[in-house]
């Protein structure tokens, strides 16, 4: 790869692999966009997914990767990332009109709602509220009160890198999870509804359908 590449694109048999060397988060977005682009009628034929391969890419930094590509590439491919199980926050992201996304913290007596799915990039601080009819999403601490499926849509799930919310209530079922010390590391989690009751586990659960 050329030093100054920063991505560099290698087609594979069910999609197209993206090399990412170790260089700022701008400038990869930025060449990942342009050359995705420049060969985006690869996917026209049913192609399916970009899987991205070298220097990780994490945190909001992924998110709004994942946001941009998915404006510029056709709805059925998938975002990948070599040895990593995909399934966690992307197979949650809002794919309709209806739903929002917020980019900060939000902050106590602040709430927002949607009449989709919730997608947070960043802090949900104690006395911060979220109401969505869909599932929400939340890429980063979520501490304050949550309501997804609010519309009664018990298959709605929350999601959070770090869960310690002060209330999850999903349609009609409410809990409040246990208090327990909150690191900087994350550890996603999901929240959903079983046989009645709320239940958190971690992503890789094989209770999360």
């Amino acid at each position: 790869m050329a030093t100054n590449e920063a991505v560099r694109l290698k087609g594979i048999k069910d999609g197209i692999m993206v090399i990412v060397s170790e260089a700022d988060f701008s400038t990869v977005l930025r060449e990942t966009l342009q050359k995705i682009g420049e060969v985006i009628d690869f996917f026209s034929s049913g192609s399916g997914r970009i899987l991205f391969t070298g220097h990780n890419i994490g945190g909001v930094n992924r998110i709004m990767l994942e946001q941009e590509l998915k404006k510029l590439v056709p709805e059925h491919v998938k975002i990948e990332y070599e040895g990593e199980d995909n399934a966690f926050f992307s197979r949650f992201m809002p794919t309709d009109d209806k739903s929002r996304f917020h980019h900060g913290t939000l902050r106590s007596g602040q709430c927002l709602k949607s009449l989709g799915n919730l997608v947070v990039v960043g802090d949900v601080n104690p006395g911060a509220e979220l109401i969505a009819a869909g599932n929400i999403v939340v890429m980063g601490i979520l501490r304050g009160i949550v309501h997804a499926g609010c519309n009664g849509d018990r298959d709605a799930i929350v999601a959070a890198a770090c869960m310690a919310p002060t209330q999850i209530r999903i349609a009609d079922i409410i809990t409040r999870p246990p208090d327990e010390e909150v690191g900087t590391e994350w550890r996603p989690e999901i929240a959903y509804v079983h046989e009645g009751n709320i239940y958190i586990d971690g992503y890789l659960s094989k209770k999360i359908k």
